[in-house]
């Protein structure tokens, strides 16, 4: 029986190692299917991923079998459950037949749906179910990292508060000290480290008997007896203590050196006299003596053992020994006690910081997705309510299945642990006889994020506690390991054999092995699943960055610099070598050919490039790529804060409130969001005499990018007074500008894809800030500002672009054609909290300060580090599935032998494999493993260009008249005409309106002003144009005095007389069409009604049938509906030009010809 089979079996427990592309996803689907078939009630079947990604994907494939049992034929559904079970198809009768077909129904009428959840969502179900045992509010908010960024602020500022009070011992001196030695940057990096070890921090303090007993605990952490020990002066003045110096042995020493004819011994006889001087006339201290015997880092001095002339001398070189190792032995205790006296202060802000955390949170009432999972680890394992939430959780889970075990952490086992020991109870059965089992599938080889906890050892470990376990209660357990890989080739895999060949290599990808047992070596071996062609494998040449690289001129410009660097000439590589790969017609496997084994063309998102980090090789490799013209998905992470969609969107909006910020707004010019070129925006800045923004209102009309860009500033001002910050920048992003673009289309279109990932998240935080309680244009724009938080972007699938991302990143994916260009590389030197063997914790800055104890747990890191830097280069390796590509790039001086990283186990395995070869590819010479890549018919791979969109898609719709409700003012769907001011072409400097502001105010004065007592008119108005920052004082006069030539004309008086309303809604129906409007101002009287609507227009007509035809066709609509109203009473309709001012009554031909003109 194949692996599978045998790990799907519901019968058994299992831990599989699943070696990657082996097919552990659908393993896992087919132990699910099994188990249903078997008889298991869906809800009782919990499945655990690592991320969302994989939780969905596992569910589709599930529902997808499900559902196609449910209309399969009967010897379709025979022949693949007997695949399946491993059993005869003819043995399937026609009951076992229909239990299959209705497991589709069932799992979909499941409550909740099928429970294959990540782990994170399943402590926020459990916490939410038992909310009083685990001591949480029941309607608490999971926050994301915005937000703990804002509580963990608070924390810090609740610390030093703290720090002041004396409410915690030893809170004050750690406080001083620590923010005494580190400056500024690092003392608030360190608040991060915390951050991101807080809960085991947190358990480490508990567990030393919390801040009282934590002096104790450090310093028998560092060798120390205890707290009493911490004074490291305490150590060396009772080395350097007169009475205990033998001077005359010194003296001794001395003398023997200044007669050796070595000029070192002289100089050092020199040191020793007045060293011995000084001792005599009262100590001459520490640092004097240990600078006899000790170099500067402290270690032993080693003229002691090799001065000739001590040699010579019977005895004198015994006494230097035992003085050196006194000296020796002080320098230590005093190294350890400075190391103990620095991480007390940082466990003691750790632990205090941590309190502070935890009550900021509970004040809001609110976890994070840490706290989910030690909430919810505590509310399973400690305390009187454990027991109770087990016994309720006890009829809910039959089947636990944990996929992606090696990323789980030591809190995520103990919550598995606390589910399943009850499986392993008596028979582990229940009283029906249904089995209890635990399922679990990993790959110690792939564990790389050790940085959220994970250890590929505790994945072993719990491997051997399982099978205790069951063995113990009679079960059956299997350890099934899965070889085959069916997703890379088997030239692929061979040289991922021989990189982790050697037994340092493959334990650092193992390194828990020896707890199995099973062999006393590990052996990394991989079987190929594919036999449709063979693979291919290119080494590049190492880059090396030129002598002159690094020794350039200090003002040499850094871009001079970058053009003939090794990573420019990497990504420049790149970019010819993937342009060749596809536009040359190279063929690529085609999962989706009907029997898996067909090709086809590669197109541009078979092309993975994955390095290690986000340096200047990624950066290099991006700009590259878009410089080029290939087509790249963009970064991977966007840091929010930085992204240029994050930078143009705030800087619109401080230029809303702010149109004076010359710098903001010319930032905004050149933003896709006005595309002002650069020298349209020196033409509009140089010869001002003003602001840019007065500049940009004045010379707006002479070229229309400065027009649209007025247009948007205007627009921002005034829609950000209304509405609140969700609600301005979603429109904003679909306000189609005068090309026809809207300004998320622009940001595209300039950006590229990454950029809609960016405006979504853009919006995601303003969502997200109006839930805080931000509702105000400024203060939004101040948090986003400092808004620490980067997004993940979704590349699982490829979308016809280049993909560049870490390895990391790549967990999960993989893809045809994967480049590894960053091989290179050092590790980086890490932080100063260090942790023990034992778990627990040391301060250190620096390796030249360590102790015995901290020199031990920095090469524990170390050793750590570069282990899972191998697995990551495992990662990455197996991500490919036809071709892979690695290069590197060194400085000038580098010695290629002493390079490590990634690149010498490549270069080591490469070397031990058959078959390789210099080739020259497109790009450049290389060494070859495999086959040569397909070439397929030149029309089969070309690429071709994406079709024109059609006019229709950047174009405003047309408007049908029996779509929606009509407005009669826009009934012809024409523009509003302009209402000038005699403003607009002369008078103050800068003083020009928009084409509709003008008559808009004098709009709303007409509007309110009737209602106000004649005498208090004039101050009212005068208040409501003031709102308008940007009116000086004659355009404020001019409008005023519109309206009161309106106003105060006694031939308006039935306008504005009893009866008469403003600004009265209307809707109806105009020749079969529905309308909706507005009326400036309508009169109702017993005897008549008259409608009025004011115009603006300079200069007004003298007769009606001069007046726009629009306007007389809206008068029409208005009096038509009207007359629906009121029948039994004639409709006047009237226009009230504001020039003049002028009354002119519109006559019911005059709108009846309009109407038939139309």
């Amino acid at each position: 029986m194949n692996p599978q089979s045998i790990a799907a079996d519901p019968a058994i427990n299992a831990f599989v190692m699943a070696n990657a592309g082996s097919g552990k996803t659908t393993t896992l689907v087919d132990r699910v299917a099994r188990l249903l078939l078997a008889g298991s009630r869906p809800d009782a079947i919990l499945c655990l991923t690592f991320t969302k990604a994989a939780a969905a994907e596992m569910q589709r494939r599930l529902y997808q079998r499900l559902g196609a049992w449910a209309v399969a034929g009967d010897a379709a559904l025979q022949a693949d459950l007997g695949k399946l079970e491993g059993r005869p198809a003819a043995t399937y009768g026609a009951d076992d037949l229909s239990r299959a077909r209705a497991l589709f129904a069932r799992a979909l009428e499941t409550p909740g749906g099928l429970k294959i959840q990540t782990i994170h969502a399943f402590c926020e179900q459990l916490l939410r179910r038992f909310p009083v045992e685990a001591g949480v509010s029941p309607s608490f908010r999971v926050i994301d990292d915005v937000e703990a960024g804002a509580i963990a602020a608070v924390a810090r500022q609740a610390l030093a508060r703290l720090s002041l009070d004396g409410a915690y011992p030893g809170l004050s001196d750690a406080y001083a000290a620590m923010s005494e030695s580190l400056h500024h940057d690092a003392f608030e990096a360190m608040f991060g480290v915390f951050e991101a070890r807080r809960a085991a921090l947190a358990d480490y303090v508990e567990r030393s008997h919390g801040l009282e007993g934590l002096p104790d605990a450090v310093a028998r952490s560092v060798g120390l007896s205890g707290a009493a020990d911490l004074d490291a002066e305490v150590f060396e003045a009772a080395a350097a203590d007169p009475a205990r110096i033998d001077t005359e042995s010194w003296m001794w020493v001395a003398n023997v050196l200044g007669r050796a004819k070595a000029a070192g011994d002289k100089s050092r006889a020199g040191d020793i006299h007045a060293f011995v001087e000084a001792t005599r006339s009262g100590g001459a201290g520490f640092d004097a003596l240990a600078a006899l015997v000790l170099t500067k880092d402290g270690s032993p001095a080693t003229w002691v053992t090799r001065s000739a002339a001590v040699k010579a001398e019977p005895g004198l070189g015994d006494w230097l020994l035992r003085e050196q190792a006194r000296i020796v032995a002080a320098a230590d205790q005093a190294r350890a006690a400075r190391v103990a006296t620095e991480t007390l202060h940082a466990l003691t802000l750790a632990g205090v910081y941590a309190q502070a955390y935890e009550a900021a949170k509970t004040a809001s009432g609110s976890l994070d997705f840490a706290d989910l999972i030690v909430r919810a680890r505590n509310l399973l394992t400690d305390g009187p309510g454990a027991a109770w939430v087990l016994y309720k959780l006890d009829g809910g889970v039959d089947h636990l299945l944990i996929d992606e075990a090696q990323d789980t952490s030591p809190e995520q086992w103990d919550i598995a642990r606390a589910l399943t020991e009850e499986f392993f109870a008596g028979s582990g059965a229940r009283a029906d006889g249904r089995e209890r089992t635990v399922f679990v599938v990993g790959d110690e080889k792939q564990s790389i994020f050790s940085f959220q906890g994970a250890a590929p050892e505790r994945l072993l470990a719990e491997s051997q506690t399982y099978r205790r376990l069951a063995e113990g209660a009679g079960r059956r357990f299997e350890t099934v390991e899965l070889l085959q890989s069916w997703r890379s080739t088997a030239e692929v895999l061979e040289l991922v054999d021989g990189v982790f060949a050697s037994a340092e290599n493959a334990q650092a990808l193992s390194p828990g092995r020896g707890l199995i047992g099973d062999r006393a070596d590990v052996i990394i071996r991989h079987a190929a699943g594919r036999d449709d062609g063979p693979g291919t494998i290119d080494i590049w040449p190492v880059e090396r960055d030129d002598d002159s690289d690094e020794r350039r001129a200090w003002d040499e410009p850094l871009d001079v610099a970058q053009r003939r660097g090794a990573r420019r000439r990497v990504a420049e590589r790149i970019v010819t070598e993937v342009r060749a790969i596809v536009e040359g017609g190279e063929g690529v496997h085609d999962k989706a050919s009907p029997d898996r084994k067909g090709w086809r063309p590669a197109d541009w998102g078979d092309v993975l490039i994955l390095v290690k980090k986000r340096g200047a090789m990624f950066e290099e490799v991006l700009r590259a790529l878009k410089r080029s013209g290939v087509p790249v998905a963009g970064a991977d992470r966007l840091k929010l804060a930085e992204h240029p969609v994050f930078e143009d969107l705030l800087a619109l909006g401080r230029a809303a409130m702010f149109p004076e910020d010359d710098l903001t707004l010319a930032g905004v010019l050149r933003s896709p969001l006005c595309d002002v070129d650069e020298q349209g925006l020196f033409d509009l800045a140089q010869s001002r005499s003003g602001s840019l923004w007065q500049a940009l209102k004045t010379r707006a009309d002479e070229r229309p990018e400065w027009t649209e860009a007025r247009i948007l500033v205007r627009w921002m001002r005034k829609e950000a007074a209304a509405r609140t910050p969700f609600d301005l920048f979603a429109r904003l992003l679909n306000r189609r500008a005068a090309r026809g673009l809207t300004v998320r289309q622009r940001f595209m279109t300039r950006l590229g894809g990454e950029a809609a990932d960016a405006l979504d998240a853009f919006l995601d935080q303003a969502r997200a800030a109006e839930g805080r309680g931000v509702t105000d244009l400024e203060r939004f724009c101040a948090v986003l500002a400092a808004i620490d938080q980067t997004v993940k972007r979704e590349m699982d699938e490829p979308r016809g672009e280049v993909r560049v991302m870490t390895a990391h990143s790549s967990k999960g994916l993989e893809a045809p054609i994967v480049i590894l260009p960053d091989t290179i590389f050092s590790e980086p030197k890490g932080d100063a909290l260090l942790e023990t063997e034992d778990g627990g914790f040391l301060w250190c800055g620096s390796s030249k300060r360590d102790c015995e104890a901290s020199a031990a747990a920095r090469e524990l890191r170390k050793r750590r580090n570069e282990e899972e830097s191998l697995r990551l280069l495992y990662v990455g390796l197996t991500r490919a599935r036809d071709r892979l590509i690695v290069g590197g790039r060194v400085n000038a001086r580098a010695k290629m032998e002493s390079v490590r990283a990634w690149w010498s186990p490549i270069d080591t395995a490469l070397a031990a494999l058959k078959g390789v070869r210099e080739v020259a590819t497109a790009s450049g010479p290389a060494r070859r493993f495999g086959g040569e890549p397909r070439r397929l018919e030149r029309a089969a791979a070309t690429v071709s260009p994406p079709a024109a969109p059609p006019a229709w898609l950047t174009s405003e719709p047309a408007r049908e008249l029996a779509e929606g409700a009509l407005s009669p003012s826009r009934m012809d769907g024409a523009a509003r005409a302009a209402a000038p001011s005699p403003l607009a072409t002369g008078g103050t400097p800068g003083a020009v309106l928009g084409r509709f502001r003008r008559g808009d105010l004098i709009h709303r004065l007409l509007e309110r002003l009737p209602d106000i007592a004649p005498a208090d008119r004039p101050d009212a108005a005068r208040r409501l144009l003031a709102r308008e920052r940007d009116l000086d004082e004659v355009q404020r006069e001019e409008m005023i005095a519109a309206a009161f030539a309106v106003l105060e004309d006694a031939r308006f008086a039935p306008v504005f007389g009893p009866g008469s309303r403003p600004e009265v809604a209307i809707t109806g129906v105009f020749g079969g069409v529905p309308v909706s409007g507005r009326m400036d101002r309508l009169v109702v009287t017993p005897d008549r009604v008259l409608v009025a609507d004011y115009k603006t227009n300079r200069p007004a007509p003298d007769r009606a049938e001069d007046a726009d035809p629009a306007y007389i066709r809206q008068m029409a609509v208005y009096v038509s509906v009207l007359g629906q109203l009121y029948p039994d009473r004639p409709v006047e309709a009237a226009l009230v030009w504001t020039d003049g001012p002028r009354l002119t009554p519109v006559s019911q031909a005059l709108m009846d010809a309009a109407i038939a003109a139309r």
